[in-house]
């Protein structure tokens, strides 16, 4: 549990040092800072992946990858899921078999099962939908754990639309702080 929380301290830290008080958190900006961000064709089962770069005169020395055709709310989830790889696993080596390291977003990070996956996905969700403002934002619109209606629902679309997240991943993140 240690780790996880590490990764929520960073997210929490990035969000205070760029001043960042109110939805929906500028990712591809705070994510710039860090790493080049490019978009390009891959595979849809990859959301994601970092790639390593010669050093830059900015002094980045990654490139965060993010599939171009997938919706805008998980390209945000994936460029903060890889800035989350990158600020609390600090890669430094490059190295694999065919000269170069990259971290790929899989069926097997989307389970959690991997301890830096885990990290990455807390970290994500820590800037994306930051445990403070998610539920002064919950409180503000009356929304109630226990109700099941259609208000709800519209209440969870329109958070979601705000926050620039998924549906899907603002109901996690919801259920994740109700039972923590």
């Amino acid at each position: 549990m240690q780790r996880i929380s590490r990764a929520i301290r960073t997210a929490r830290d990035l969000l205070q040092r760029e001043g960042i008080t109110e939805p929906a958190v500028p990712v591809v900006e705070i994510a710039q800072l860090h790493a080049r961000l490019t978009y390009e064709d891959l595979p849809s089962e990859i959301s994601g992946m970092l790639v390593p770069l010669p050093p830059e005169p900015s002094g980045r020395r990654w490139a965060i990858v993010v599939n171009k055709a997938h919706a805008r709310v998980r390209q945000r989830f994936t460029i903060a899921h890889e800035l989350g790889h990158l600020l609390l696993h600090r890669y430094s080596q490059p190295h694999a078999d065919s000269g170069f390291k990259v971290r790929f977003r899989d069926e097997n990070s989307s389970l959690g099962s991997i301890r830096e996956e885990i990290e990455a996905n807390q970290f994500a969700a820590e800037l994306l939908m930051p445990e403070r403002l998610l539920l002064e934002h919950l409180a503000a619109i009356g929304f109630d754990y226990a109700i099941e209606e259609r208000g709800q629902r519209k209440k969870i679309h329109e958070l979601a639309s705000e926050f620039g997240v998924s549906e899907q991943s603002l109901s996690f993140r919801i259920a994740n702080l109700a039972v923590s």
